[in-house]
C-alpha cells in the first residue's frame, strides 16, 4: 500500500472518531429562578423544574443558552460528550446547573434502551422501583407513566452519570445527575466551586460518599414528574 493511501485511511478513521460526538444545541427557552419556589422556570412559564435543594447554599450557576456556555472554555465539548453516552437521540440541552451536578436535555426515544431500574405508580402515595437484571426480557419501550434509569461510568473522564428518563408534560426528557471528579481537565473549565467532587468515582474506597450523593437522584426525578403532571392537570 502506498504511503499516501495509508495516510488517507488513517485520516478518515480520525475524522470519523472526531465526528462521533455531535454538537447538541441549547433549546430556545430562557430561564430564571422563581424567588418563591426556588424552581428553575422558563420565562414563558411553560416549564418548571425543581432541583430539590436550597439555591442559596452555595454559588449557584445556571447555564441555559449558547452564550452562557461559551463563557467557559471547553464546556460545550464537555456537555456534548455527556450527551453522546445516551443510547437515545439528544435533541436539545434545556439547562446545566454545575453546582448541583444536574443536566436536563430533551430527548427522542427513537430506539429501546434497556434500563437498570424502572419506577412505576409515580402519581400515587406509594411509587415503587424495580431493578432490571441482565437476563430480564422486555421490549423496553418506556410508558409515559414510568421512569427508566441508567447509570454510566466514564472512567477516562472520571465521571458517573445517573440518567432518569421520563415524560415531562408531552415531551420526553433526560434528567442527568453528574458526579464528576475534579480532574485537572475539569478544573480548567473554570466552573464554580462544588461543580465537581474530591472523590474519585473510579476508586471503590470512595463508594460511601458517592452513594450518599447518588441517593437523592430518584427523589428529584419523582418530584419533577409529579410537578409536570400537576401543572398539566391545571391546564398549564
Amino acid at each position: 500500500m502506498k504511503i499516501a493511501e495509508y495516510l488517507f485511511i488513517v485520516l478518515t478513521i480520525l475524522l470519523v472518531g472526531c465526528n462521533s460526538t455531535k454538537d447538541i444545541p441549547f433549546s430556545s427557552h430562557s430561564w430564571y429562578i422563581n424567588d418563591i419556589t426556588g424552581n428553575v422556570e422558563s420565562t414563558d412559564t411553560t416549564l418548571s423544574f425543581t432541583l430539590c435543594s436550597d439555591m442559596k447554599e452555595q454559588e449557584f450557576l445556571l447555564i441555559g443558552n449558547e452564550n452562557e456556555a461559551l463563557k467557559y472554555k471547553g464546556l460545550r465539548a464537555y456537555l456534548n460528550k455527556i450527551c453522546s453516552h445516551l443510547e437515545v437521540k439528544c435533541d436539545s440541552i434545556l439547562f446545566y446547573a454545575p453546582t448541583k451536578g444536574i443536566l436536563i436535555i430533551g430527548i427522542t426515544e427513537d430506539k429501546p434502551w434497556k434500563p437498570r431500574s424502572q419506577s412505576f405508580s409515580l402519581l400515587t402515595e406509594t411509587p415503587y422501583t424495580s431493578w432490571v437484571r441482565d437476563d430480564d426480557v422486555d421490549d423496553w419501550s418506556r410508558k409515559p407513566d414510568e421512569i427508566y434509569t441508567n447509570v454510566l461510568l466514564d472512567r477516562a473522564e472520571k465521571q458517573l452519570l445517573i440518567i432518569d428518563r421520563f415524560t415531562y408534560k408531552h415531551s420526553d426528557i433526560a434528567l442527568i445527575h453528574i458526579i464528576q471528579t475534579e480532574t485537572r481537565k475539569f478544573k480548567s473549565l473554570g466552573l464554580p466551586l462544588w461543580s465537581g467532587t474530591w472523590a474519585d468515582v473510579t476508586d471503590p474506597t470512595c463508594l460511601e460518599p458517592i452513594a450518599n450523593w447518588l441517593e437523592g437522584h430518584r427523589n428529584v426525578a419523582f418530584e419533577n414528574f409529579r410537578q409536570s403532571h400537576s401543572s398539566s392537570d391545571n391546564g398549564q
